[in-house]
């Protein structure tokens, strides 16, 4: 098992525009429902004749509230920390982010294309990470189609082995009918210990569906949200494990991503780790859970 600590990152550049709504500007007065931009976010009015409130500054667990937080704007749906909001755009979707810090791997989560090139720029250097190739080839003829290749289909994805620095720019190229990104992240592995895969690592699908029945038998459904919660079994030993703890403890609280093992994407997973313990008088062998809690 391995978990991902994620380093900062901006985005330098997009091949989308952000225009899902007008900038706010301080000077126009807004009624119910008018929608505004400002600082990659989405905003709402609640109110008419809303004139010079700043919906940053907007409280939003207060009742009341004048400007309604709706969300991170298209463009920037990627790095909002919810793989299930994507960014969408017209093939090709060109995606350039800027690492804050040294980066030893990235993930994708929410992945829809054909085919992704992910390249790495540091300096005048370019380099080529990945191609990585979704659904089937693409066919003129249906005697094409009974040959045809089909690639793994996979909505997650962990690219490890990287090299990039403080200032390296991570160019992803998503093409496809409809191409989109549900969520990037970028930064340093750390290997736990060996992902037992006979059974005892296990995924649990949570979902946040309201079922309810009134007293006539009637059920209302409101869909929601689904996670993931992966629990990875694990072999390590007691050499060097002091550090690798810390390192657990360090993440306390953090969106990471952790992973079992190569061809094994289903238990790729996307949210915060969870309760783990130790055996007592800790042997040099020994066997332990981490369960990461999905978010959605």
């Amino acid at each position: 098992m391995q978990v991902i600590k994620p380093v900062d990152f901006t985005l330098t550049s997009i091949s989308e525009l952000e225009d899902d709504a007008p900038v706010w500007d301080i000077g126009t007065t807004y009624d119910f429902g008018d929608s505004v931009m400002q600082d990659g976010l989405v905003y709402v009015s609640s109110i008419d004749s809303n004139l010079g409130l700043d919906p940053s500054l907007e409280q939003q667990e207060l009742t009341g509230v004048r400007w309604v937080l709706r969300g991170a704007t298209n463009i920037r749906k990627f790095m909002d920390a919810s793989p299930s909001t994507k960014t969408t755009g017209t093939d090709p979707l060109v995606i350039e982010v800027t690492a804050s810090e040294r980066f030893t791997a990235i993930a994708m989560f929410g992945l829809v294309a054909s085919e992704t090139t992910v390249e790495i720029i540091t300096g005048p250097t370019t380099t080529e990470v990945a191609t990585i190739f979704t659904g089937a080839e693409p066919v003129n003829n249906w005697w094409d189609w009974l040959n045809t290749t089909f690639y793994a289909s996979t909505d997650r994805l962990v690219l490890t082995g990287l090299s990039g620095f403080s200032g390296s720019i991570i160019r992803i190229t998503i093409n496809g009918d409809a191409p989109a990104l549900g969520e990037l992240v970028v930064g340093r592995v750390v290997r736990i210990g060996t992902s037992l895969m006979d059974g005892a690592t296990k995924l649990r699908r949570r979902t946040f569906t309201k079922i309810e029945t009134n007293d006539f038998g009637d059920v209302t459904v409101t869909r929601r949200a689904i996670a993931r919660d992966v629990t990875y079994a694990i072999a390590a030993e007691r050499a060097g494990f002091g550090a690798k703890a810390q390192f657990l403890d360090s993440v306390d609280g953090l969106r990471v991503v952790t992973f079992a093992a190569v061809g094994w994407e289903q238990f790729i997973n996307y949210g915060f780790i969870t309760d783990w313990e130790l055996p007592a008088e800790l042997p040099n062998n020994f066997m332990f859970e981490i369960t990461t809690q999905g978010v959605s």
